[in-house]
């Protein structure tokens, strides 16, 4: 009996030890996060300040030649502060509103030398350092005594919690909103990129749910047989589509389908894989097949790629007027190699069809464009997004050049009307 009671009260004291160990490892680590969210806090403030006298400085000069260095400053150090509020535990509302409107700051600033009016940045600016001078008075405000005692995580939680009535975060986010609706609104770029990203340009007929299963049983009559429930997006959904689950001998998934016009947004198909793989072009070959029979007629195979089940491919979107690729309208599909069956789709970007326009089409010549060494083994069209978030025409180049004895291969796009490069990137 007095064994038991040792051995009891030595587990006892054990467990104890355990947990106060725990406890104060704990304690430990929250005061180590606190200080780490204080000190990006501070780091925030710090270079808050510092962006404003920065975006003073450019206002200095008529050219932006003079100002330019100053524009590159505005430019890393809202891309700093981004990444300081983005790592504090701050309210989605609040945070995102910095964000989106440094963010702004710093692209404006980097392309100050694509305005046709010098005195366009003068004005956008002017407003913008006068702002800022406000968020800075509201980012006090709402962080003053935060740095004076180490907080445990939940007072920390309960400091940045936009709702608490006691701190200034939810008005600071909502201020900030404002901010950036009045200095820099949405570009018609911009603004389309919004709508496609939403499918808002969707103008087809709605079909109903039974309509959407039968067109599920039509792509995939395979696995169709056996559909085990169909749900409506949540509201507030950036568009509504039908959920369809089934279940099917061994294979189980689902399928989504918008409501606008019955498109297959995203297909995905589990099952176990058997050791045999099928050639890569018959693989292909019922890729191909299943795309026409699926009404993706104006696609053309781009690349693909495998692991040890499957294949992945990637079909794109062929404009007909040029027979250019539109890289922003893609579909990816994948592909058991046992059966060739399809296992996965996605084909979301391709419906959010891209808004196109004719463009010219400038003679180049290549030899005085690029450097005597390099080699131009492919040139075609191609539709490219560039930073500005248009939609353009351009030269999409597979160049290559001797690296001191290595091949050194990279894809250069040049727009076909200005010749602006952009974009240029190594591959592997």
């Amino acid at each position: 009996m007095k064994k038991m009671i040792f051995v009891l009260a030595y587990a006892l004291v054990v467990v104890s030890v355990f947990a106060y160990t725990k406890t104060s490892e704990n304690e430990k680590l929250a005061i180590a996060l606190s200080n780490q969210y204080a000190n990006q806090m501070a780091e925030a403030s710090e270079k808050l300040d510092e962006l404003n006298s920065v975006v003073k400085q450019t206002l200095l000069f008529n050219n932006s030649e003079e100002s330019k260095k100053a524009r590159e400053d505005i430019w890393r150090l809202s891309s700093d502060i981004k990444s300081s509020v983005a790592s504090l535990p701050l309210d989605a509302s609040v945070s995102t509103s910095w964000i989106n409107y440094l963010g702004r700051i710093g692209n404006y600033a980097k392309e100050a030398d694509r305005l046709s009016n010098p005195d366009e940045y003068h004005k956008v600016m002017s407003q913008a350092s006068k702002n800022l001078g406000a968020m800075q008075d509201e980012w006090m405000v709402a962080t003053a005594g935060i740095f004076d005692r180490q907080y445990s995580l939940d007072e920390w939680t309960q400091r940045l919690d936009a709702s608490n009535p006691n701190v200034a975060w939810s008005n600071m986010g909502t201020s900030v909103k404002q901010y950036t609706e009045a200095d820099f609104p949405l570009t018609a770029s911009e603004s389309d990129a919004m709508k496609k990203k939403e499918l808002k340009n969707i103008d087809d007929a709605k079909v109903t749910q039974a309509e959407a299963v039968d067109r599920f049983k039509t792509l995939f009559p395979q696995v169709s047989n056996d559909v085990i429930g169909v749900e409506r997006s949540k509201p507030g959904s950036p568009y509504p589509f039908y959920h369809i689950r089934f279940s099917d001998g061994e294979s189980i998934g689902y399928i989504d389908i918008t409501e606008k016009g019955g498109h297959v947004l995203s297909y995905l198909s589990e099952r176990p894989f058997g050791k045999t793989a099928l050639p890569f072009e018959d693989i292909k070959r019922t890729a191909e097949e299943f795309l026409k029979a699926a009404g993706y007629k104006d696609v053309v195979y781009e690349e693909s790629r495998e692991n040890n089940t499957s294949w992945n491919f990637v079909f794109v979107r062929e404009e007909p007027f040029y027979g250019a690729k539109v890289f922003s309208d893609v579909i990816h599909l994948k592909l058991a190699k046992d059966t060739g069956d399809i296992i996965g789709l996605n084909a979301a970007e391709y419906i959010r069809k891209e808004k196109l326009h004719r463009q010219s089409i400038k003679k180049m010549d290549w030899n005085e464009f690029f450097h005597k060494d390099v080699r131009i083994v492919e040139n075609e069209l191609a539709y490219v997004e560039n930073d500005r978030l248009e939609q353009r025409l351009a030269h999409y180049l597979k160049v290559t050049r001797d690296e001191n004895g290595h091949t050194g291969t990279y894809n250069v796009i040049v727009d076909t009307e200005t010749s602006e490069v952009i974009k240029t990137e190594k591959l592997e």
